[in-house]
């Protein structure tokens, strides 16, 4: 019988707490009331806060210069096809950085002393948004201001400043390689220039001005491996001067990372292999046939997924080994490997085509001396020719990546300026509500006190 009492005190009858809240409905109203006053007194209180964002878009492009090197690859006639690892989130680890963010905290209405103290994690956690929209190249910028217009100043110089850093990396990256090419343009203009006096003074000696019919068809012949040799060979020294800026860069990164390779990995090994063979092949059926040739097409479209599988291995390697690493480490290191791995299928595509060019020239001997040498000079004036044609078109790409603002984000919406009228902070309607809540949940407390003291739990 006392458990069962027990039992019926420890359970509350809704029928009587019921009662009991209509029988207390004026203190129930007044906690209410008070709560929600209260809540909106302070939503009006609090200091206003407007909202203003930026759209952009990114591009899937290396933080560094990796446009500027795909558009001197492309100078060449070549196809370097460098994915890169590059993402939105390093991006926005880039619009956070100091060189973006300081101007604008000059610029942002504080007194010397708060400014001083702020650091830059709370200016980003008071003052900005930065969000990418999911498996989108879109980034929203959203920043907070006291006015209308200090929130769209912020948003717009976020998006502003960080064009200006992306167009210092892209001229810093390139600085290197216009360098690099201005160099090897006055030594390759001067080869040039050398080679066509030897071969006119030839043909002043000899009288030779067109060359015989077996003499055609070799040139014609040992033409495709002199072209692909010529475009290699600039793509070789460019590799150099490239590796060599990306070393430079992460050096100051992280030096540890220098030592960072992928020699040992067999999937990149076996790819790099079936690209040089791929290209010889290419090199053989374009002597024979034209570029409309089913074989030839059938060839390209085949290295050049061969190249995009390498990109894909290179990249899945990278990310295995740098998930500790910035974001700009990442895309530094991964640009190290891409540089390095084609520099060494270039090389050893090299060593193919010249063991073949080789065997071509056997044919040779089959000439009289006259026609031998009078062959040497012309297709040395044709190697030295194509080798600084090549040079100048991409020492000219170049300095317009390196002049021109960067082309890694593009503003879609510029900052708006809020109504004046609809701050985006404080939210009233919110906050009143959540005053409203809590005077509920206090009022429903208050009914329990007051029930356990009448009737006991």
């Amino acid at each position: 019988m006392d458990i069962n009492n027990a039992n019926d005190n420890d359970t509350i009858d809704l029928r009587k707490l019921f009662s009991l809240m209509i029988e207390k409905k004026r203190i129930v109203l007044a906690i209410v009331v008070i709560c929600t006053i209260i809540a909106t007194i302070v939503a009006f209180v609090l200091p206003k806060s407007y909202q203003s964002t930026t759209l952009v878009r990114v591009k899937s492009n290396n933080i560094s210069s990796m446009a500027g090197y795909a558009a001197m690859a492309a100078g060449f006639g070549i196809d370097i096809s460098a994915n890169s690892s590059a993402s939105p989130e390093s991006y926005i680890e880039l619009m956070k950085s100091r060189e973006v963010l300081n101007p604008i905290i000059e610029k942002v209405d504080l007194t010397d002393e708060e400014r001083n103290e702020l650091k830059m994690e709370d200016f980003i956690k008071k003052y900005l948004e930065i969000n990418n929209t999911k498996k989108t190249d879109l980034i929203t910028i959203a920043a907070y201001g006291k006015t209308p217009e200090e929130a769209q100043m912020i948003s717009q110089s976020v998006a502003d400043n960080f064009l200006t850093l992306m167009t210092k990396l892209n001229k810093e990256g390139n600085s290197s390689t216009v360098n690099f090419l201005n160099d090897r343009m006055a030594i390759a203009k001067e080869e040039m220039e050398t080679a066509e006096n030897k071969l006119q003074a030839y043909q002043q000696e000899k009288g030779i001005y067109s060359p015989d019919d077996q003499a055609k068809a070799l040139i014609e012949r040992l033409s495709a491996y002199d072209m692909n040799i010529a475009q290699l060979e600039a793509q070789e020294q460019a590799n150099s001067a490239k590796l060599q800026d990306v070393t430079g860069q992460l050096e100051q990164q992280n030096s540890s990372l220098l030592e960072y390779n992928i020699s040992d990995n067999d999937a990149i090994m076996s790819l790099r292999t079936a690209i040089v063979n791929k290209q010889v092949e290419l090199v053989g059926l374009e002597q024979r046939y034209t570029e409309e040739h089913p074989d030839v097409i059938q060839a390209k479209q085949e290295l050049a997924e061969l190249k995009r599988s390498l990109d894909r291995e290179i990249q899945s390697a990278v990310n295995s080994k740098s998930a500790t690493l910035t974001p700009v480490q990442g895309n530094l290191l991964m640009e190290k490997v891409q540089t390095e791995t084609a520099k060494a299928v270039t090389s050893a595509s090299l060593d193919a085509l010249k063991a073949k060019q080789q065997e071509a020239e056997g044919n040779i001997s089959t000439l009289s001396a006259d026609s031998v040498e009078y062959m040497r000079l012309l297709r040395d004036k044709n190697i030295t020719s194509e080798v600084y044609t090549n040079l100048v078109k991409a020492y000219e790409n170049t300095r317009i990546q390196e002049a021109q603002e960067s082309m890694d984000i593009q503003i879609i919406d510029a900052a708006n300026l809020p109504r004046e009228d609809m701050p985006a902070k404080p939210k009233k309607k919110i906050i009143a509500a959540i005053g409203f809540a809590l005077g509920i949940i206090i009022s429903f407390g208050y009914t329990l006190y007051v029930y356990n003291k009448r009737y006991g739990l």
